[in-house]
């Protein structure tokens, strides 16, 4: 299909900077940058890039954290029709080389923090390890001494061009590199700035990170729509708090533990949140317990998405959603993702292929024209999930008659216990609403009576962590809370205490990390 050279990040570029020109477009706590700068800078580096022998088509990785080198370098290597590989930095060389290996990327640009570590790495790049900084400076140089206005000689880039391959968390399996095209990327950008009624005059502030598919659609959302971007290396409260308000940022993205985390915290005062307009939450539909005492200390609006690399934004629970049901007292109604977002058909698929009626739990599919175009080199993993122009999520949930979606987990997190089916999703509220538990996540273990039986990972409120006689009794508690509020095979049979959930670099709870962590512990 063939796209306006408008909706290439390219051309998305010239649009914003001639628009926005002078306007700040990032800032961190050294450097501020305008629109026309940012774009000088990208250019400059794909000129640094191509020397270095990228070509159109070829696949380089990117390790940092969040950075306005990383940034500019998606939109460089986007001016060279060249795709980015993010890669996450919390992972290992071990790792980072299977991406690279699978990806085939050619070059590796890291942040002068891992060039040590990236070093084994080196052998499998064609083009080899270079630094990212270095590279960074070089372009912030060369666009300082050649301040050229005009952008007519940038090659015309196909919208249809990959701009990146982003590899899926892996929690249910290997990692899968999900292509993302300019095209999409960018009308994802669009209807993400629409739903969170971006301006010029905002200021964002992403604490995700940017190797995840959904900061870099925020950027890019922010560039497209003129609004500058506070960007930090990565979320720490006592760094991040204070900067919110130097800053004057008005909209955040963060994920639920985030904030658990900061009402958590002794030194938490409501006024941290003050100068915000819209706080954005993703990765997981907020407990209600957490928003109760969330909108008790913060009174601006709140907005939730569901999406997924391979497609998004799938639903959204507006902050019209959250003030009718905070209002009315409507629980069933905050526990929702939302309705589908404007543009985004949406149906639950039932295990025999039929639409589930409306109540019934069956998998999430959406039709947007926003999906991926394909897991790189893995056609029947592409051709399980995309169908017919739908996406099928691997989410599962149901819908009910105003069109509003619940979670009920991923399929493959689904617990059979004794033939009859338990959703996570279903038993975890029930858990997080008894008495001391902070934080919790359900999950099924092996048993050779049952198949599968359900337990819980549950953080409780206060300090501690272990299987001693207190936690025994806890235990106890939240097990007869369960029982008193669900049928028998859905309640918890083990409780597991910890201090805090492992995370993956979504911000998604850590599932097999857990499972890893209690087998440890009943081993020992």
């Amino acid at each position: 299909m063939t796209y306006p050279q408008s909706y290439s990040l390219p051309g998305m570029l010239r649009a914003a900077a001639a628009a926005h020109g002078a306007r700040l477009c990032v800032v961190t706590p050294t450097r501020r940058v305008s629109f026309q700068t940012f774009q000088r800078e990208a250019r400059a580096l794909a000129r640094t890039l191509t020397a270095a022998g990228v070509r159109r088509s070829d696949r380089v990785a990117i390790l940092d954290v969040n950075s306005i080198a990383f940034l500019e370098t998606l939109c460089a290597l986007s001016m060279i029709g060249a795709a980015a590989v993010p890669l996450n930095y919390r992972q290992t060389p071990a790792e980072h080389r299977f991406q690279i290996r699978d990806s085939g990327a050619r070059l590796l640009l890291a942040a002068e923090r891992y060039l040590e570590a990236a070093e084994e790495l080196r052998d499998d790049l064609p083009l080899g390890l270079r630094s990212l900084d270095a590279a960074a400076r070089k372009a912030e140089e060369a666009a300082a001494a050649h301040a050229e206005t005009a952008a007519e000689d940038d090659d015309p880039i196909d919208p249809s061009t990959p701009l990146a391959i982003c590899y899926t968390s892996g929690t249910t399996g290997r990692p899968k590199g999900a292509v993302i095209d300019q095209f999409t990327a960018t009308t994802r950008a669009l209807r993400i700035m629409y739903e969170l009624r971006l301006g010029p005059d905002d200021v964002m502030h992403m604490t995700t990170p940017m190797f995840h598919i959904s900061c870099l659609i925020l950027s890019l959302a922010g560039l497209q729509r003129g609004a500058a971007q506070l960007i930090l290396p990565q979320f720490e409260y006592e760094q991040t708090i204070p900067a919110l308000r130097e800053y004057g940022v008005t909209f955040i993205n963060t994920v639920p533990t985030i904030l658990s985390m900061a009402l958590a915290r002794p030194d938490f005062t409501p006024d941290a949140f003050a100068g915000l307009r819209l706080i954005m939450y993703t990765a997981a539909p907020m407990s209600l317990p957490l928003l109760q005492r969330w909108t008790a200390v913060y009174k601006g609006d709140l907005i939730q998405f569901l999406g997924q690399t391979e497609d998004l934004p799938q639903t959204v629970l507006t902050p019209e959603d959250h003030r009718a049901a905070l209002a009315e007292g409507d629980e069933e109604r905050l526990s929702s993702v939302g309705r589908a977002c404007a543009g985004v058909e949406l149906k639950i698929c039932a295990d025999d292929g039929r639409d589930a009626p409306d109540g019934e739990i069956g998998e999430i599919a959406t039709r947007s024209g926003m999906a991926m175009s394909a897991y790189w080199n893995l056609p029947e993993e592409t051709a399980s999930t995309l169908r017919d122009g739908w996406v099928f999520s691997g989410d599962l949930g149901r819908r009910d008659s105003q069109g509003y979606v619940y979670l009920a987990g991923r399929k493959k997190q689904m617990i059979i216990r004794g033939g009859e089916n338990v959703y996570p999703a279903e038993v975890e509220p029930v858990v997080l609403a008894a008495d001391g538990v902070r934080d919790a996540v359900v999950l099924g273990l092996p048993d050779p009576t049952w198949g599968e039986i359900v337990a819980a990972a549950v953080v409780p409120e206060g300090e501690g962590e272990g299987e001693g006689e207190g936690d025994a009794l806890d235990a106890d508690r939240i097990i007869r809370h369960c029982r008193a509020h669900l049928a028998g095979f859905r309640c918890p049979e083990r409780i597991y205490f910890f201090d805090a959930l492992p995370l993956n670099a979504a911000g998604k709870v850590d599932r097999q990390e857990i499972l890893g962590q209690i087998e440890a512990r009943d081993a020992g």
